[in-house]
């Protein structure tokens, strides 16, 4: 599941990289790059977010319970 996971992070990097490259090069075509690469990112964040969540409800990861000693 962490690889799943760490895999989609970089996913999200990858895309979030090509909207900045996009960015500076300008122009109307790169543009549309720019705006592909950064639906492609939320799209993936999203994602991310519901595996997770699923994960934690079918139990596949656990929260972290150690509580710090006082």
């Amino acid at each position: 599941m962490k690889y799943i996971v760490i895999l989609i992070i970089v996913l999200i990097l990858v895309a979030l990289g090509r909207a900045l490259i996009a960015m500076l090069r300008g122009g109307a075509d790169n543009s549309e790059k720019m705006f592909k690469s950064l639906a492609t990112r939320v799209a993936l964040s999203i994602f991310l977010f519901l595996l997770v969540m699923f994960a934690g409800y079918m139990g596949w990861i656990e929260p972290n319970t150690n509580l710090p000693i006082r």
